[in-house]
């Protein structure tokens, strides 16, 4: 109550412990303490050494948000990084939901941890799938996509797939999910391989023109034969 108060300060544990709840990245936690050692400085050449630091962090923290505004692509390591977990899309896609625009909004509506949703969002802020716009974020000019012979496609398919088995036990009224084995003749298989690709078509047409965004939809489908296949068939 004395801290609120401002009768005192922080102390550097109370000031760390408060970065990490906040979900502050390395440089933002760093420049934090920076302001907490002046404030607490006594001797005049600590405050100056202090405010150098301070002044130094900012300029890297400038630099960083520069380098971000330029940024288009993605290299092979950020697509490894963001097709390593569903929530990196996920937490990109959000943004795009009216007031779905910080982090502890985020975090509360995915239901993850501040501090996994955090970095996410630094993350992806760097790399321009996000914007930082007077605090809030939005969906950046970045696009993702994957080749179908890309060595991550089985990543990005197997994160979503994972998500929709942990859904499988609390669906909704809104919300499906179908499994069918079957056997089919194999012309009639090319034929169902047209259709899902025809749905699928519409499916984008209509996302492409949903107005007032509300929700997050993820769509799986799997057509496929489980035979394995062997070498000299």
């Amino acid at each position: 109550s004395q801290i609120f108060k401002g009768e005192r300060d922080l102390t550097p544990d109370q000031a760390f412990v408060l970065c990490e709840y906040l979900g502050l990245n390395q440089l933002e936690t760093e420049y934090f303490l920076c302001l907490i050692s002046i404030s607490k400085a006594g001797n005049f050449k600590l405050k100056k050494f202090y405010d150098a630091k301070r002044t130094s962090l900012a300029q890297e923290l400038s630099k960083l948000k520069n380098i971000v505004s330029r940024k288009k692509n993605l290299d092979e390591e950020e697509k490894a990084l963001f097709y390593s977990n569903w929530f990196y899309s996920a937490i990109r896609l959000v943004t795009s939901i009216e007031g779905i625009d910080s982090k502890e909004k985020i975090a509360r509506f995915l239901n993850l941890p501040l501090k996994t949703v955090s970095p996410v969002v630094d993350f992806l802020v760097s790399v321009s799938l996000l914007k930082e716009v007077k605090g809030k974020y939005i969906i950046g000019p970045t696009m993702t996509y994957l080749d179908p012979d890309s060595p991550l496609i089985s990543n990005h398919h197997r994160n979503w797939r994972f998500k929709a088995i942990d859904k499988h036990i609390f669906l909704s009224e809104d919300e499906f999910c179908f499994t069918a084995p079957l056997t089919i003749n194999k012309n009639d298989a090319a034929k169902v391989k047209v259709l899902l690709k025809e749905t699928i078509g519409k499916i984008s047409d209509i996302v492409q023109n949903s107005n007032q965004i509300d929700s997050l939809f993820t769509v799986n489908i799997d057509w496929f034969s489980p035979l394995e296949i062997k070498k000299g068939d």
